[in-house]
């Protein structure tokens, strides 16, 4: 005698908590697909501008100057080492230390600021070998802007001089200057030199792991669904 099929019915209240969750998971899947190609084409646009041939300095108007963000500039002038600014809690190969702004006086007029690459802790101490060229020096740097990078990073304190961001403004008024551009120069020094700073890392090396993310949305997603199904199966 042949066992009775007991009909297939779906749990309430299982299905009820499952579709919301699934539909979350695919959603967030698909953002990160979304981010994936925003950040794809946001890499292309800084190679794409990094490999532009370098413009001099003067040729970069000041009201306009964010459409040639990322390209590569060359300039002429004096460090004004006595004023340089510390940005503080910057990581390097997992040692803490400093990003190290110089303004620098321009041969051509005016003034700039200078970033000119990671620094450890000791650098205030004066113990190390340190790279502070004098007298009038040619550079070739990238044009980039300053600000917080997230809303988690505390407010500058200028009074103290403790700097946690850029901020090009400020930083001006703090070193005395006049006639700042409205942005920095992010220079790489020779790394075959000994001593400090270390040049930054490239400006199109930025995190893209949102391929990796969508697959895990979706792998979450598809494991929901056949917990679902076994759950069903099994109860019937």
């Amino acid at each position: 005698m042949m066992p009775e099929r007991v009909p297939f019915r779906l749990n309430f209240w299982m299905t009820a908590c499952a579709i919301p969750v699934l539909m979350l998971l695919i959603g967030l899947g698909v953002w990160q697909l979304q981010r994936l190609e925003w950040k794809q084409a946001l890499i292309a646009e800084r190679v794409d501008k990094g490999a532009a041939a370098p413009l001099a300095i003067t040729e970069v108007p000041n009201d306009r100057w964010k459409d040639l963000e990322y390209r590569r500039v060359t300039l002429r002038g004096r460090f004004l080492h006595d004023r340089e600014m510390l940005i503080l809690n910057k990581v390097r190969h997992g040692q803490t230390g400093f990003d190290l702004v110089t303004p620098m006086e321009l041969a051509d007029g005016g003034a700039v600021l200078i970033h000119r690459g990671w620094v450890p802790r000791a650098w205030p101490a004066g113990n190390l070998v340190q790279r502070r060229p004098q007298g009038i020096v040619t550079l070739t740097g990238v044009l980039r802007d300053g600000g917080k990078a997230t809303t988690w990073v505390p407010d500058n304190d200028p009074s103290t001089n403790k700097w946690f961001f850029a901020d090009v403004a400020q930083m001006a008024k703090a070193a005395g200057i006049a006639g700042q551009r409205p942005y920095l120069v992010r220079v790489t020094p020779d790394r075959s030199e000994k001593g400090y700073p270390k040049g930054p890392h490239a400006s199109y090396k930025i995190s893209n792991k949102h391929l990796e993310y969508a697959i895990t949305w979706f792998g979450l997603a598809a494991t929901l669904v056949m917990i679902y199904l076994a759950y069903h199966v099994r109860r019937r």
